[in-house]
């Protein structure tokens, strides 16, 4: 698998996923390869080399089912950022007529939010790349195949667990850039809110008059 590293590698990771809604299908890259397992295991019973292979099922079954956890949230997730999208974009002519700091602020509420949900439609349409056993492939391994199975169960579950981890980064992130966009929105709302209701200055006629118990309203001619 591809691997991101480095100076804002986090960062870069999530526009990398972003991007690859234009391309579905392709690996995605994660932080770090997957742990090499270095230890033998032939000198093991069959009786640990059994129990070896449940456990290397059930943390596979799990990695999928955390998989779909994350996916199903994403799907969500997906649903709010777009609502928010959609929010922001339509106080686009109320904004115009701000201030340019209101404006900015508005540019970056909205860019947060196109960004959470590329990075969360990118969870759901992206390549996962988790370990399986092929039963016809393992069938023509080498003898004997409790061994062989194994050692295959200790490979794959490792690039699982890089795969999950990454995956719940990219989620984690996308939540993220939800709240901050809600919260510069809403921050762009409230002072469009308190212009609109602030008072609006009066002349000095208008001051005289308000003062006085009454206005004489001028006289129609004759």
């Amino acid at each position: 698998m591809p691997v991101i590293s480095g100076r804002f590698a986090e960062a870069r990771l999530y526009l990398y996923y972003c991007v690859a809604l234009f391309h579905p299908g392709r690996t995605m890259p994660t932080f770090a390869e997957p742990e090499p397992h270095t230890r033998d295991i032939l000198p093991l019973s069959d009786d640990e080399l059994t129990l070896l292979i449940e456990e290397g099922r059930r943390q596979l079954d799990r990695q999928m089912a955390d998989m779909d956890r994350i996916r199903t949230r994403a799907g969500a997730l997906a649903t709010v950022a777009l609502a928010l999208t959609a929010a922001v974009v339509s106080k686009l002519p109320d904004v115009l007529q701000r201030h340019w700091t209101l404006i900015s602020l508005w540019g970056v509420s909205c860019a947060l939010a196109f960004l959470a949900v590329a990075g969360a439609a990118s969870i759901l349409s992206a390549r996962a790349v988790l370990g399986r056993i092929d039963t016809r492939l393992a069938a023509q391994g080498l003898r004997p195949l409790r061994s062989d199975l194994a050692e295959a169960y200790v490979e794959l579950v490792s690039t699982g667990e890089e795969t999950v981890r990454t995956f719940l980064t990219v989620f984690r992130d996308a939540v993220t850039l939800v709240v901050v966009a809600a919260l510069v929105f809403f921050t762009v709302l409230g002072s469009i809110a308190l212009s609109t209701t602030s008072p609006t200055p009066m002349n000095g006629k208008e001051k005289k008059c308000q003062t006085s118990t009454s206005c004489s309203a001028p006289l129609s001619p004759k």
